[in-house]
């Protein structure tokens, strides 16, 4: 199953000569966790919102080209497992996506939880299943400043606050760059605080407003838990619906951890698939390809395999896939892909060309499942294949 359907282009732009304060009210008005930061149109990484609590510099002169985080980018037909297990590696939530060789949309890691969570392998999968974050018991007359450690320690959005053992609210990161960082609040706060924090002198300030209690800034109505039992498709739902990337795990002994959509993708990006095929390639040699190029061929090759394999329901195919350059000039090649599918009574066929041998392949095996699909049209033992 490929990420495409959860692609979206929603997403922010900055030029990393941008302010921080610049930054800040993008993100602001529109509502966002983090943009993408170029230079001269070629893509830096991004610029997380959560990583401004730990910043101490004047933000109306400082340019964020300091603080840009670099990530993988993703191309627009990856799969699921492999997207997980990338992301994961990369401890984001957000990761560009890429078609032709240009950013064309972002991943948001709770859509990509979710999506996994719904894979055959995955579907039995209950909370229980996944690794819970064990934090240190937070007071609400602790410093919040032990709560941003927290998070940043722990990679999570979201921290359980305990008045005498029991669960008295939580801190998220909303929380946080709503009030610590005067984010325009829907919640009620209080006048001086705000009035603080919007000042020249707010910097300054910063070690003071570290130290208030955690109850300054906590939510305590309407938490969001989840218990050990519920399926991981009930957990990733909730976490979508809600637009949250962590919940409360909770049990009649109290709380039990943190369920994070870290470990999810962890686990999803762990799966073992059997591999119930077998590729040949013919051309390689005669391709004239550089080594870095036979690896990617080869590894694209085997990701789009997986995906067939599941639109066969994991019946056991062989995959001839000849690569032929047929035309070269001093500049550019342009290559043919010929593919032959064979599995139990059933041949299929799928030719394409393309300058970019990636780009044929890729399209070679877009047509051999689109053929897959008419084939199968109205077979219900093959039907969920392409759901």
């Amino acid at each position: 199953m490929e990420i495409t359907p959860i692609i979206t282009k929603d997403f922010l732009m900055f030029s990393d000569d941008e302010t921080f304060s610049s930054v800040i009210g993008k993100l602001k008005n529109f509502e966002k966790r983090s943009g993408l930061v170029f230079k001269n149109n070629k893509y830096l990484g991004l610029i997380e919102r959560k990583r401004l609590l730990r910043t101490k510099i004047d933000v109306t002169k400082a340019k964020i080209k300091s603080f840009v985080q670099p990530t993988p980018i993703l191309n627009e037909h990856a799969d699921i497992i492999e997207s997980a297990y990338l992301m994961y590696l990369s401890n984001m939530q957000f990761l560009p996506v890429e078609r032709e060789k240009k950013i064309y949309g972002v991943l948001n890691a709770i859509d990509l939880a979710k999506l996994g969570s719904e894979l055959p392998e995955m579907k039995k999968a209950k909370v229980s299943d996944i690794k819970l974050i064990k934090t240190k018991s937070i007071s609400k007359d602790d410093p919040i400043s032990m709560v941003i450690e927290i998070m940043f320690k722990e990679k999570i959005d979201q921290v359980p606050i305990f008045e005498k053992g029991k669960l008295y609210g939580i801190v998220s990161y909303r929380d946080l760059i709503k009030k610590y960082l005067n984010w325009s609040p829907k919640r009620e706060f209080s006048t001086k605080f705000n009035k603080e924090a919007s000042t020249r002198s707010a910097e300054s300030d910063t070690p003071n407003l570290a130290n208030l209690p955690v109850s300054t800034f906590s939510t305590n109505d309407n938490l969001f838990t989840i218990t050990k039992d519920n399926s991981l498709i009930e957990a990733t739902s909730l976490m979508a619906n809600k637009n949250i990337s962590n919940l409360i795990v909770v049990s009649s002994e109290g709380v039990e951890g943190i369920l994070g959509v870290k470990n999810i993708l962890r686990k999803i990006g762990s799966l073992k698939i059997p591999k119930n095929f077998n590729i040949k390639f013919v051309g390689l040699k005669e391709a004239d390809l550089k080594p870095h190029q036979t690896f990617n061929l080869k590894k694209i090759a085997s990701n789009e395999a997986f995906k067939l394999q599941r639109q066969l329901r994991n019946e056991v195919f062989d995959l001839v896939i000849h690569l032929k350059l047929y035309h070269k000039d001093s500049n550019k090649q342009k290559y043919s892909i010929n593919m032959r599918l064979e599995f139990p009574s059933e041949i299929v066929t799928s030719s394409e060309s393309d300058w970019n041998f990636e780009t044929a392949l890729r399209k070679s095996f877009n047509n051999a499942k689109n053929k897959l699909k008419k084939k199968f049209k109205g077979d219900s033992s093959h039907r969920k294949g392409y759901e």
